[in-house]
């Protein structure tokens, strides 16, 4: 398979834009691939991708050769002499975007791209049968010279069009060539590549986040951000609420409701403890990888990523697990209580657990004895399901239990060394009900300021659904006042309303 890009940026306006976050998610997915030069391409290998870029554009330095280089991807850069330096104001059509220069080139070869041929002006060659014109197009010029070291070995015929006179010019020059859409998967002079886009995806892997929480919703908003911040997203996150009587609700809708795509809430109409909602929300959920994250604990930024790409490369794994680091007021209680073995470094109140390497140790007969795979690592949704799910076990925990049955099924585990969890030891008098309630705070005074904004609109045109509206201010209000005098800020919260008001 060979990849075709044109621009990666931070936005994707048409779909020769890939955004810097949906190609490093593309990238993430490639991994277990192998990803080669254009030199080292065997069409009949299906584990083999090669990655292209035509134009080539400043961006591509910005934003996609530190994520390839990140990977370890090689790749090559299709240069249009006449375009170096300059910018594509000629394509009406397109948003304004800057070529790169030649010393951009040099930095982007030094990176791990070779520079290859696409031309001097661009233009359409499938009708073209004059030998000087063809002659022409296809000569590199003396600037790029210094190049042909590594590279200006392979051709990538414009908008993917040619014609025969064209194909057998090009094979006196060069090493091979690409096409688009007119060529094949077994020429070497007419290779065809896939042109990327945003939607595009290179795995049918999914991963699905689920956050289990019983009245911890005075953590819960930091479990969710640590989610909706990783380097690779989670499909879809899933608060399963097991009937809290505390703010979980208000939180979760709130964060539904700013990504109603990714966040599903479910709250359990009675309490059905800590296996039945293990299992309901994993019924619920459509991920191929799982992984569940305590309300009162966080992923470190690259969590989904690390874990995620292991179970992507080594289909033997069943099981991705990592370190973990205690943090809160019971964190270096809980740390000098742990196995000596276990214990780590220490820094700013993180107490690092580091684990044994799967590698190492016989892991069933170490599961026998004790367990060092924690309740958030990531497993296979088939292993899930040919162990049975989460079983009820009054001897031991439910992640304990699961995850050894995964084991002794035949799974191998893994585990992610360059990541870990944030593990809470925490009393009921910790700051972080403050937390909790400074983020309730903050969504009632949006509801509040939304339904004012309604409330104008309404009292001009509709006067009975402005009655309606103002009870309902009044309703928030009262809930924002009554629940901050319950937490201690009842005075702060006064103060906000004599300004606003």
């Amino acid at each position: 398979m060979i990849l075709m890009y044109h621009k990666v940026d931070l936005e994707s306006p048409t779909m020769w834009w890939v955004t810097a976050d949906g190609f490093y998610r593309q990238m993430f997915e490639l991994q277990n691939r192998k990803a080669v030069y254009l030199d080292d391409y065997d069409p009949e290998d299906p584990d083999q991708v090669v990655i292209t870029f035509d134009g080539v554009y400043k961006n591509v330095l910005t934003y996609a050769a530190p994520i390839l280089h990140k990977f370890s991807y090689p790749f090559e850069l299709f240069v249009t002499s006449d375009y170096i330096g300059k910018t594509n104001e000629f394509d009406s059509v397109e948003p304004q975007a800057d070529f790169a220069s030649v010393d951009d080139l040099q930095i982007l070869q030094k990176m791990g791209g070779r520079i290859q041929w696409h031309t001097k002006s661009h233009p359409d060659l499938k009708a073209t049968y004059d030998e000087d014109l063809i002659h022409q197009e296809l000569t590199v010029p003396d600037e790029l010279i210094p190049f042909e070291k590594h590279g200006l070995k392979w051709f990538a015929y414009p908008y993917g069009n040619f014609n025969d006179k064209v194909v057998a010019e090009v094979s006196k020059r060069f090493k091979g060539a690409v096409s688009c859409h007119q060529g094949s998967d077994t020429n070497i002079y007419t290779l065809n590549r896939v042109t990327v886009t945003q939607k595009h995806r290179f795995s049918d892997q999914t991963i699905s986040c689920i956050i289990p929480c019983y009245n911890y919703g005075h953590f819960l908003a930091e479990a969710i951000e640590s989610v909706l911040r990783q380097t690779i997203p989670a499909d879809e996150i899933i608060i399963a609420d097991d009937c809290s009587t505390d703010m979980t609700a208000e939180i979760s809708l709130f964060f539904q409701k700013k990504h109603p795509d990714r966040i599903k809430y479910i709250k359990n109409p009675e309490n059905l403890g800590i296996i039945r909602n293990f299992n309901k929300a994993v019924s619920l959920s459509t991920g191929s990888y799982l992984v569940f994250l305590g309300a009162d604990n966080r992923f470190q930024s690259n969590y989904i990523e690390e874990c995620a790409g292991i179970l992507h490369q080594h289909a033997c794994v069943g099981i991705a697990y990592t370190d973990f680091l205690f943090f809160g007021s019971r964190a270096k209680k809980m740390y000098t209580d742990s196995k000596k073995e276990y214990q780590s470094t220490v820094h700013n109140g993180f107490f690092k657990i580091q684990f044994p390497e799967a590698e190492d140790i016989d892991v069933a007969e170490r599961l026998k004895h004790e367990n060092f795979i924690h309740g958030s690592s990531m497993f296979r949704r088939i292993c899930y399901e040919q162990v049975g799910g989460y079983q009820s076990n009054p001897t031991v925990p439910e992640d304990y239990n699961l995850f050894f049955s995964i084991v002794k099924s035949g799974y191998q585990i893994k585990k992610a060394n360059k990541t870990v969890l944030h593990y809470r030891q925490h009393s009921p008098d910790q700051a972080n009900h403050v937390f909790g309630a400074q983020v309730l705070v903050n969504i009632y005074m949006i509801k509040i300021k939304e339904l004012e904004t309604e409330l104008r609109f309404l009292r001009k045109y509709k006067i009975v659904q402005a009655i309606s509206f103002a009870f309902r201010i009044k309703n928030n209000t009262r809930k924002l006042i009554r629940y901050s005098n319950q937490h201690g800020m009842g005075k702060t919260i006064r103060k906000v309303f004599s300004r606003l008001f």
